[in-house]
C-alpha cells in the first residue's frame, strides 16, 4: 500500500512538473539544450543602456556615413559586439573619437565592460 501511495504521488509530481508548451527558441534560433543564452542578453542590455547613447555622442558625428549601414554601424548591437575589442583598444588607447579629447575614464571603462561581457558569451 505504502508503494502504491510512492508512486501515486511521484507520477502526480512527475506531471505537475511537466510543461505541454511547445520550447521556445532562443535569440540564436536554438530550441532547448541550454541555451538561454544569459550572457548574451547580458551583453545586449549592458550595450542597450549604456553603451549605444556613448557611440551615438562621439563616434557617429564623425562616421556618419561610415556607420549609417552595414557591418561597421557600431550602434547596432552585433556589429557592436563583433568590434568590441577594436572599440576598446581604440577608445584605450585614445585615438577615437579621432581629433577629439581621449573619453573619460568612466566612458573608456563602460567599453571595457562591454568588451568583458562579449567575452564571456559561450
Amino acid at each position: 500500500m505504502k508503494n502504491i501511495l510512492l508512486i501515486a504521488m511521484l507520477s502526480g509530481f512527475v506531471i505537475a512538473c511537466s510543461s505541454s508548451e511547445d520550447p521556445k527558441p532562443d535569440k540564436d534560433g536554438d530550441v532547448g539544450g541550454g541555451g538561454d543564452n544569459t550572457e548574451l542578453v547580458a551583453a545586449e542590455t549592458y550595450f542597450t543602456n549604456n553603451l549605444k547613447s556613448l557611440i551615438s555622442n562621439n563616434c557617429v558625428s564623425c562616421h556618419s556615413n561610415y556607420h549609417s549601414g552595414g557591418s561597421k554601424n557600431y550602434s547596432v548591437f552585433t556589429n557592436a559586439k563583433n568590434a568590441a575589442s577594436g572599440m576598446y583598444g581604440q577608445v584605450n588607447a585614445g585615438t577615437m573619437p579621432k581629433g577629439a579629447a581621449k573619453l573619460s575614464q568612466s566612458d573608456i571603462d563602460k567599453f571595457k565592460e562591454f568588451l568583458d561581457l562579449v567575452n564571456a558569451i559561450p
